[in-house]
């Protein structure tokens, strides 16, 4: 029994694994506060990238008067560039040419739209709800808007952070040069929306 107790005490009093089991202990803690920031700092990136791109993408359309499909798709892989070196795989991108008819409480209507990969997510004519002010548009004139969605999913360190985060950016701007900018089919102006 004293025997025992003797080989206690000596257990109790010694302290050569004490810094192994605190480090064992702290180790996972460190770990999430690590991949924490580097997630965090990949979220902030990856957010300006995508508010550059939806703002470089929206001023270049409105210093245009008249945009083919060509060019307006130019200007689309452009924005997109600016992205790298991120995966533009889920990247959805709208511009759209809003309008305000001259009456007294007209709504905001689609004047043209197309999106990143040449379709049209907004029919022509149809009302636009998503503006928080409808006086942005003025009578007679129209207002550029681009849209952008993109699905961040950071693959290895998604520990920290289970599920994609989606970032929505919608950027305006007004016509420099002209009071609408038309979208064109080809260069021949008969093909431009009115």
């Amino acid at each position: 029994m004293i025997l025992r107790r003797v080989r206690f005490m000596g257990f109790r009093g010694d302290e050569r694994g004490f810094a192994a089991v605190e480090f064992a202990l702290l180790l996972p803690v460190l770990m999430l506060l690590f991949f924490g920031m580097l997630e965090g700092s990949d979220l902030f990136t990856v957010d300006r990238r995508v508010a550059n791109a939806s703002n470089a993408l929206v001023d270049l359309i409105a210093q245009e008067i008249n945009l083919t499909e060509d060019e307006m798709d130019d200007i689309i892989v452009g924005a997109e560039r600016l992205l790298n070196p991120i995966n533009t795989s889920s990247l959805t991108i709208s511009v759209l040419s809003l309008t305000r008819g001259a009456g007294e409480g007209e709504p905001v209507r689609v004047h043209w739209s197309i999106d990143r990969d040449g379709g049209e997510p907004y029919a022509p004519g149809s009302i636009y709800d998503k503006l928080s002010n409808d006086n942005a548009v003025r009578p007679e004139a129209s207002l550029i808007i681009v849209e952008m969605t993109y699905t961040y999913d950071s693959g290895l360190t998604s520990q920290v952070f289970r599920n994609p985060y989606q970032f929505n950016t919608r950027t305006m701007r007004v016509p420099r040069r002209a009071t609408r900018i038309q979208l064109c089919e080809t260069d021949d102006v008969a093909t431009c929306t009115t």
